[in-house]
């Protein structure tokens, strides 16, 4: 994902992803210096969305943001 978040994504730009399921688009945002938004209905795939972003967060050593559900 991180490829696909560079290719289509402008410098300073927000990927935005509906169906964001366990969150790789946001880590592949992340690992790119992106910001991004996920929209998941499913909260089984939202709490391992907020586990697995937490988890490059604390690992590149960013502040997390505040994420509702």
């Amino acid at each position: 994902m991180r490829y696909f978040c560079k290719l289509i994504t402008p410098p300073g730009g927000v990927v935005l992803d509906p169906f964001g399921g366990s969150g790789s688009t946001a880590i592949g945002a992340i690992e790119e210096g992106f910001n991004y938004l996920l929209i998941e209905k499913e909260e089984e795939y939202h709490a391992i969305a907020l586990a697995r972003i937490a988890a490059i967060q604390k690992s590149n050593n960013q502040l997390s943001l505040n994420v509702e559900l």
